[in-house]
């Protein structure tokens, strides 16, 4: 059994692979001591449980928002409507990541629960479950699997070795503070609090406050959901906020780190064992003891030795589920201690397919190339400043990189203190894509702050390039610079009929820099004039020099 309520009928996609999963993982056990499996799913998924009929009965809408209510309701009294499965005493219910008004139904029928998922603990040498009972004998049985704490503590010290092998120690330069805000997919049960489904942006007060505390607060997506839609209103909204592409564990072994957050995603447990601060900024439903039945026990971290037949006999004595026969073959309970060997460590890993940020040729923290105040650096993909590349950028290419998408940005490590700069420029040097007279419209922010409209002057060097110019917007004692360069309106040669790339392309970073403003510049920028105003119109290049680039 899954979270049923999770289903086409509330508007949301079902995952029936993990319930799949559990069902062949326990069915050999199950058959060979003479025990029936079956599963209980929604009708929409080809099961027999009404969903549909079951929210109306509750008087819940059949969306994501009656969904995430669903989560903490009573269902005892709808499950005749629903078609629910009957449960009693003689009833073991195997579930996968089951929400508290399941665990609640299950135990309010008298029958007994083993509740799993993945360990939110994955750094470790092999994937493992976590589980969780209403049944004390059960739970005794979860007790003699546990995988302690020492385990994750000596992998979280090899890994932290591992990243200091491979990469820089800090993230950007050991002279800023920061923090980690870690996504995680949109829709999650581990996201519904008070029966209601929250977003980032819903504790927008609490991490403004963890932000202002540290130089840059840097946001990792959930690899589920690269897109981030709902993590952008964060970002855009907290201004020291940038989006990193860092491996999450790579990040974690920083020595600036200050502290990680999120709503409840599993990488603030194991921030504990890189030894960084985390702050959760939600209390799951999931996990709050006043939304799962009295006798349910806290998870364990266990092996697939769960499943084998030793361990499920010993569950299965002790309830009662088994006959007079089995009862004589095996042992009794007390002296039935399941082997290690049970299952290979790895099973986990096999049956997944590939591991949570962990990969075997993984690089550390990037070691930044510091800016020096005249002297620009290339942005192609032999060059050491490819290291400031951040968000929105393709593959660097031997002449540099193309933005893709409506934001890219830019993390500069000084080589002079930002406050000796007040009088230069920054300079983006580079190409833009203008298909078929397509003009994208470009704006830059720095550190965070307005966006401007840059001064666009072609190059001397190559008519088809152009430099773009912003003032230094104000004095800083920070090291680090963070150029975010918004397109407006990016489009790909595929829908501009040049190829079939997809990518949606603006502006063709070849060099950046930090330039002293001439004196008749700095007066006239300094007067507000055309580095707000000047339009892009008549800075059209040469669509088939882009189009070669692109």
């Amino acid at each position: 059994m899954d979270d049923f309520f999770r289903s086409p009928d509330n508007g949301l996609p079902s995952n029936p692979v993990n319930r799949r999963f559990l069902r062949k993982l326990f069915e050999s056990a199950a058959t060979r001591l003479g025990l029936a499996c079956d599963e209980a799913f929604a009708s929409s998924d080809g099961g027999l449980m009404d969903v549909a009929a079951a929210m109306e009965a509750l008087s819940l809408p059949c969306s994501v928002e009656g969904w995430a209510q669903s989560t903490i309701a009573d269902i005892s009294a709808v499950s005749g409507a629903g078609r629910f499965p009957d449960l009693d005493s003689r009833c073991l219910v195997i579930g996968w990541g089951m929400p508290p008004s399941l665990l609640n139904y299950i135990d309010g029928s008298g029958a007994v629960f083993i509740d799993l998922e993945i360990d939110p603990i994955r750094f470790t040498a092999h994937l493992k479950f976590c589980a969780r009972t209403n049944d004390r004998s059960t739970e005794e049985a979860l007790r003699k699997l546990r995988i302690d704490d020492a385990h994750s503590w000596n992998d979280a010290a090899a890994l932290m070795g591992y990243f200091a092998r491979r990469g820089g120690r800090s993230l950007f330069d050991a002279s800023v503070s920061v923090g980690l805000f870690v996504g995680q997919t949109s829709v999650d049960l581990a996201l519904v609090e008070n029966g209601r489904l929250v977003r980032p942006v819903d504790a927008i007060d609490r991490v403004r406050d963890l932000a202002s505390s540290v130089d840059l607060l840097v946001v990792k997506r959930h690899p589920y959901e690269p897109g981030g839609a709902h993590l952008a209103e964060l970002v855009r909204d907290i201004p020291n906020a940038l989006w990193t592409n860092e491996n999450i564990y790579a990040l974690l072994c920083a020595d600036n780190l200050s502290f990680v957050s999120g709503l409840s995603s599993g990488t603030l447990r194991e921030a504990e064992f890189f030894l960084k601060p985390a702050h959760h900024l939600i209390e799951a439903d999931r996990n709050n003891p006043r939304r799962l039945p009295r006798s349910c026990s806290p998870w364990y971290s266990m092996p697939a030795t769960i499943a084998s037949i030793e361990t499920m006999t010993e569950v299965c004595v002790s309830q009662g589920f088994l006959d007079r026969a089995v009862r004589v073959f095996f042992p009794r309970r007390a002296d039935l201690a399941p082997p290690s060997d049970g299952f290979r460590e790895d099973a986990l890993d096999h049956a997944f397919g590939f591991r949570w940020g962990l990969d075997g040729a993984q690089q550390g923290l990037p070691v930044l190339p510091r800016l020096e105040l005249d002297r620009g650096l290339g942005a192609s993909e032999s060059v050491p400043a490819t290291a400031w590349l951040g968000e929105g950028w393709s593959t660097p290419e031997p002449w540099g990189v193309w933005s893709q998408g409506e934001l890219a940005s830019v993390i500069v490590l000084l080589e002079s203190q930002a406050g000796a700069l007040a009088a230069s420029e920054i300079q983006l040097t580079g190409q833009l894509f203008t298909p078929q007279g397509h003009l994208p419209e470009l704006l830059v922010s720095i550190d965070g702050g307005p966006a401007w409209r840059p001064e666009v002057r072609r190059t001397a060097e190559d008519e088809g390039a152009v430099t773009l110019s912003v003032p230094w917007p104000k004095a800083s004692d920070r090291s680090v610079l963070v150029v975010n360069l918004h397109i407006r309106n990016p489009i790909s040669p595929l829908d501009a009929g040049m190829s079939e790339d997809s990518r949606r392309l603006g502006f063709g970073l070849r060099r950046l820099g930090i330039e002293k403003l001439a004196v008749n510049r700095a007066a006239r920028v300094g007067a507000g004039g055309s580095c707000r105003a000047q339009s892009l119109q008549h800075m059209e290049t040469h669509c088939n020099s882009t189009a070669d680039m692109a």
